[in-house]
């Protein structure tokens, strides 16, 4: 393959990975809202996002990419959780 045909190859993959992506956080969004409508508290809908994401990597080889969007949430979460207890 030239460096055209790899160059369109890879703008063609990262198009259907934007549409997948959106995708699936459209039926996430989905199954929170639905969560919420049924009273469960946004804790346990968390601590369940947790769960299922913890399940999907333990049947799955971890990407390099993954494992940089689960320290990007862990900063995060590191972050909110010291700004929220300071005084």
């Amino acid at each position: 393959m030239d460096d055209l045909g790899a160059t369109n190859a890879a703008a063609l993959i990262a198009e259907v990975n934007a549409s997948d992506l959106l995708r699936a956080r459209e039926v996430i969004a989905g199954g929170i809202r639905s969560a919420k409508e049924q009273w469960i508290p946004t804790d346990l809908v968390v601590y369940a996002l947790a769960l299922e994401l913890q399940s999907q990597i333990a049947a799955e080889q971890p990407s390099p990419e993954l494992a940089i969007y689960l320290h990007r949430i862990a900063d995060f979460v590191s972050a909110e959780s010291t700004s929220n207890h300071r005084h």
